[in-house]
């Protein structure tokens, strides 16, 4: 018998799948064990084992392997679980937009920002919102990955903080609100720390804080060492694009760094980081934010006109 086709998965989904089925799957997913799963949703272990034997059922394939030490999933359930995940998502989020709008609150506003934008435009603004719009429910998550867009492909965002895109997505209007620059900098107990100029073979002698591949800082710095022939000593071996972490290793004094100034802004300012002047600072693209103009609810038009207020393309370079 043929596996059941894409159409008949959804009219079987549409008809007969719960999102309870949903939540069965990703905890029993999570944790391994139909007692601790059972637990987790406030079902008995038969219920969750009958939970997912209806939705094998509604597949037609096998969603977990059981063993001694509890269960493991399949192959096609590891495919599923995001799609799962992202279906409980937009039902949280649904039951906070309909509580709010009974509750006569001013809405909700989704907003979902890149490390840099967060940093640089978001970091010490929220608490003057919502001292203004006490009404207005702010939900903030920093983009996964190298793609901060994926919140517009995927609905989950009504604004995205991010650098200004070659090609905006039709719909949304860009609205730019500080330039921003690529530096170098290392903390405050570094050898280079306060010289006016550094030459190039003293930076290839450093030990460097490398990015993730494909970022335009670690592009840079890839650049910059083949064109000077920088050993791969200068390298440390942990990539991180976590900024705390950055910020944990350079006041040891032992590392510099290649990263946007609107990330590094609030240690600059603390003077725990210093900036190194280098031929590699180069400005990059304004950071700013991405909104649909003309068809946002009032939540969403109340946080843009906000970020509109306090940025008049202020320049971090």
């Amino acid at each position: 018998m043929p596996p059941p086709s894409a159409n008949t998965l959804l009219n079987r989904f549409t008809t007969k799948a719960k999102f309870r089925h949903m939540q069965v799957l990703v905890k029993l997913a999570e944790l391994g064990s139909m007692r601790r799963a059972a637990a987790a949703v406030n079902m008995t272990q038969p219920a969750v084992s009958q939970m997912i034997a209806e939705l094998e059922r509604l597949l037609e394939t096998t969603l977990f392997l059981r063993h001694a030490r509890g269960v493991e999933p399949t192959p096609a359930t590891r495919e599923l679980l995001p799609i799962a995940q992202r279906i409980l998502e937009a039902l949280e989020d649904g039951a906070e937009t309909v509580a709010n709008r009974l509750l006569q609150q001013g809405g909700v506003v989704r907003i979902t920002a890149s490390p840099a934008a967060l940093r640089g435009l978001i970091e010490g603004k929220l608490d003057t919102f919502t001292t203004v719009h006490p009404d207005v429910q702010v939900h903030i998550s920093q983009a996964v990955g190298n793609d901060p867009l994926e919140g517009i492909v995927d609905g989950s965002a009504d604004i995205v903080c991010t650098r200004e895109p070659a090609v905006t997505p039709e719909g949304w209007t860009f609205v730019p609100c500080i330039e921003d620059a690529l530096i170098v900098v290392c903390g405050a107990k570094h050898p280079l720390a306060g010289k006016k100029s550094v030459e190039a073979a003293e930076l290839g002698a450093c030990k460097w804080l490398i990015n993730r591949v494909g970022s335009v800082a670690r592009n840079r710095f890839e650049e910059i060492s083949e064109r000077h022939g920088w050993p791969q000593s200068a390298r440390c071996q942990v990539i991180m694009h976590i900024p705390e972490l950055t910020k944990e290793m350079l006041l040891t004094g032992k590392y510099l760094a290649i990263l946007p100034r609107s990330v590094a802004v609030a240690w600059l300012q603390s003077g725990e980081v210093v900036q190194v002047y280098t031929e590699i600072n180069v400005p990059m693209e304004k950071l700013g934010f991405l909104w649909r103009a003309d068809s946002s609810a009032s939540a969403t038009l109340k946080f843009a006109s906000y970020l509109k207020s306090i940025y008049s393309l202020s320049s971090y370079a």
